[in-house]
């Protein structure tokens, strides 16, 4: 009896047994297929950044490209290249439906501002890596940025960003802020869809004032009435010339007078002449590298300085105290493209610092002719990291005295290098 219960009992021991083996084999199937579920489906990715200058707000998110591809509704194998053609799609696709997502107001009051891009970036946020034009790459390995600007004033008090683009997948948006040197964190939610940022003791500064540019002495200058003083004397001419003859006036001495009045009147706005003082101090003429380095220095830092601006109208109105005549136009189109990081969706850089070299100066006129280089150092924030900008150039300035103001009437640019 006792040995019929032992085999009983080991018996029932070995089926025990063999259900638990069979138990953990189906768990470690289960925890596997788990595993590669999430392998296959990894979390949505959404980072926003926040740079803020003076006048201008921009706002970039940067998304996952698999996500994208699910809420745009497009199949697209994970171990299949996106094409350039495919990438161009998604662009459009995506500019349509993520126009609205973001709005911003400052101090109350919502801004102007509108999407500006749609591009495709390498990596993840803060190290990312920009894509050639027709450079084909794995979904994973793709980030799509999507970028607004909006036209703010020179020192709002606070904004607030506003997202709509919260879906199953986003329901929370982390917010970098950028200022200057210094960044801050907050998040949008999808319960609370806004980011409230204060501009405490004024960490947004506004545009630097332009450089001070050495002067000149202003002579001073006399209006010549040429027609009232002709016909002054040519009346008084007249009257002697009937005194002396003994002449008496047609229709008497009266009329004449009153034509005399009258032609007084008439000519009294015509013919002036505006006439320098023959003996006001002259200005020394230009002929050494520190004297032409102390003007051109400052015109130079104040032509960077316009395009701190971004409306065009306020960018020309700076630039015209340094520049003069036919050049204003191809110098304003010529730096906007070099400060335009390229395949940055025209992210434009900031000049910081700027150094002149003088090597050549010939007098000429009243002005001066210049040959030298110059370097600018620029800085600009873009999907969570610092680019930087270093253009020099070599070239010929000829540099004019305009209503009292030195500027720059010519340029000839004999070489350009970006280091």
């Amino acid at each position: 009896m006792a040995e019929t219960l032992g085999l009983v009992m080991r018996s029932d021991w070995k089926s025990r047994c063999a259900g638990l083996g069979w138990l953990a084999a189906i768990l470690v199937c289960v925890c596997s297929m788990q595993g590669r579920a999430q392998q296959a489906s990894p979390e949505a990715i959404a980072q926003a950044y926040l740079y803020l200058e003076p006048f201008d707000a921009r706002v970039e998110v940067l998304f996952d490209l698999p996500s994208v591809l699910v809420r745009l509704g497009k199949e697209h194998k994970s171990d299949e290249f996106v094409t350039a053609e495919e990438q161009e799609q998604i662009r459009q696709s995506l500019a349509t439906l993520a126009k609205d997502w973001c709005r911003v107001t400052a101090d109350g009051e919502a801004v102007g501002g509108a999407l500006a891009a749609v591009s495709f970036v390498k990596g993840e946020p803060g190290k990312t890596l920009p894509l050639s034009p027709d450079e084909s790459v794995l979904p994973k390995e793709l980030m799509v940025g999507v970028v607004w600007e909006f036209g703010i004033g020179g020192g709002p008090s606070h904004l607030d960003v506003q997202w709509y683009g919260f879906d199953g997948a986003f329901t929370r948006l982390p917010l970098t802020v950028f200022v200057g040197n210094s960044a801050q964190d907050l998040e949008m939610t999808k319960s609370l869809p806004l980011a409230h940022w204060n501009n405490d003791a004024g960490h947004l500064p506004r545009p630097k004032p332009l450089a001070e540019v050495p002067g000149l002495p202003v002579p001073d200058v006399y209006a010549v009435p040429v027609a009232l003083s002709i016909w002054v004397l040519l009346g008084l001419a007249i009257y002697i010339w009937m005194e002396v003859k003994r002449f008496k006036f047609p229709g008497g001495f009266v009329p004449f007078l009153a034509a005399w009045g009258i032609g007084v009147v008439m000519s009294y706005n015509l013919g002036v002449v505006f006439v320098e003082d023959p003996f006001a101090k002259k200005a020394a003429p230009i002929s050494t590298s520190e004297q032409a380095e102390k003007i051109l220095l400052p015109l130079l830092k104040n032509v960077y300085r316009a395009f701190d601006y971004r409306k065009e109208s306020d960018v020309y109105d700076r630039l015209a105290r340094s520049i003069d005549g036919d050049l204003l136009r191809t110098l304003y189109l010529q730096t906007i493209q070099a400060l335009t990081l390229e395949g940055q969706e025209g992210t434009r850089a900031k000049v910081n610092d700027l150094s002149v070299t003088v090597e050549k100066v010939t007098t000429q006129g009243k002005g001066f002719l210049a040959e030298g280089e110059w370097t600018a150092l620029g800085t600009v924030g873009h999907w969570g990291h610092q680019h930087q900008r270093v253009n020099r150039y070599k070239a010929r300035l000829t540099v004019v005295p305009v209503a009292g103001e030195w500027k720059i009437r010519g340029m000839e640019v004999l070489e350009e290098r970006r280091l």
